[in-house]
């Protein structure tokens, strides 16, 4: 691996050294590693992390190749917005680069960046003609020490910047759609190569998956603020989640800062997403209307107004996986993508940081001859029981939830929630 600091200054040289840290901590023995090239078939984050974290070490460098077809990019907010502080820094370490060469690619510009310093929250309430808030408090504050703790932008240029800043790095790019554990090894560079599967298609390499239990419920959308501004309790800088508590639960909403090349009119994000049970039945396009009004009502109570909704909204019924252990990968292969999709990422805001976590930490793994899979999954140990802890509180205790918002958001939101800072903050 390249020794840190090389290239880098100030700001940067502290994100790169955190993000060597974690790794060496996770990563912790030493040993000779089994392959002399990889071949990944998936080009989302995890894929790319894992790729460019890899092609960075001398024993790997013009011996990785990724293998699907280029990323579509389009206004409509089909996956994730919220990329954490963190998650930032570790895409830097996976694609050797600042954190302002990030911004300008993902975002259009490293100036004046979407960002949130801060986080807050309260109860939204609805009344018989639109909404109003529950007393507003914070419970992450990242301004005082200038640690970004969200970005908003959105998921499909995140992607295709990654791919545009992995170019630099020797890694072998192939635009085909793989097929089979076969057809992924045909493009492999070596003699000895280990099979990552980055996709969303589970059997791929032989791996065995159970349907999920649970699903997740999403609509978002990017808003326009007005000249005037937003209106209270959305302010700059922050994060603002109005929860929602209705029929057994509670919607979690999120709204961040947010820049987009395609919709440069946008300058707010909003979602809300809920869990449900597969087996519960619900009427799913009645679930997206009112979850679409319940958005463009919240929203609006602070100002803001959809941006092009026909174009842009998002709806989506997006599989979660168990909490629990994941099955091994098979001899020679590493099913990559099912490690940080566990739990309900898209109900918790962590399927970026998580991705960019398992990649950086995976690839670490397989340099340094250690079962990358182990390795994985003690990294995001911590991400997916914050997970768990918001699904628990959501969806098994909600009205006690609700009332503990309503009375005091810093005591809700006391530990363990606060230590969330630690998973989402950049280190500087």
């Amino acid at each position: 691996m390249q020794p840190t600091g090389a290239k880098l200054r100030s700001g940067d040289l502290i994100r790169r050294k955190a993000v060597d840290d974690f790794v060496h901590k996770t990563v912790k023995r030493q040993g000779t590693c089994a392959y002399d090239s990889a071949v990944i078939a998936g080009n989302g984050i995890g894929a790319l992390a894992f790729a460019g974290r890899l092609a960075q070490s001398p024993m790997f460098e013009g011996k990785v190749t990724v293998v699907a077809p280029a990323a579509i990019e389009s206004r409509r907010l089909i996956n994730g917005v919220t990329l954490r502080g963190a998650a930032v820094d570790f895409m830097t370490a996976a694609l050797d680069t600042t954190v302002d060469r990030v911004l300008e690619v993902v975002s259009g510009s490293s100036d004046n960046p979407p960002v949130a310093y801060r986080q807050a929250a309260a109860m939204a309430l609805r009344t018989p003609s639109s909404w109003r808030f529950s007393r507003r408090g914070q419970w992450q504050d990242g301004l005082a020490d200038g640690r970004a703790i969200v970005y908003g932008v959105r998921n499909s240029r995140v992607v295709a910047g990654m791919r545009e800043l992995a170019a630099k790095l020797p890694i072998e790019f192939v635009d085909e759609r793989v097929e089979s554990a076969q057809h992924l090894r045909s493009f492999a560079r070596g003699r000895s190569p280990l099979l990552v599967n980055g996709t969303t298609m589970p059997n791929l390499l032989g791996g065995q998956a159970k349907p999920p239990s649970r699903m997740v419920l999403g609509v978002q959308v990017p808003f326009i603020a007005p000249e005037g501004g937003v209106l209270y309790p959305l302010e700059s800088q922050t994060a603002f989640a109005p929860a929602v508590r209705r029929s057994g639960a509670i919607d979690v909403g999120y709204f961040t800062p947010f820049r987009d090349p395609l919709s440069p009119r946008s300058s707010w994000y909003g979602i809300y997403a809920r869990v449900v049970d597969r087996k519960v039945a619900f009427n799913r396009e009645a679930e997206w209307r009112l979850m679409t009004e319940q958005l463009f009502g919240v929203g609006a109570a602070m100002h803001l107004v959809p941006d092009d909704p026909e174009e842009t909204l998002g709806r989506a019924l997006v599989p979660a996986s168990a909490w629990g252990r994941i099955p091994p990968s098979a001899p020679g292969t590493l099913d990559l993508k099912r490690h940080y999709s566990g739990g309900a990422p898209v109900f918790y805001a962590d399927g970026m940081v998580m991705g960019l976590v398992g990649g950086v930490v995976g690839a670490d793994a397989v340099i340094n001859g250690v079962n990358p899979d182990d390795a994985i999954r003690a990294a995001l140990r911590p991400w997916r029981r914050h997970n768990l802890l918001w699904y628990f509180e959501c969806n098994k205790i909600p009205f006690l939830a609700e009332m503990l918002l309503r009375a005091s958001v810093p005591a809700a939101m006391s530990y363990p929630h606060t230590a969330g800072k630690k998973l989402w903050a950049s280190a500087t």
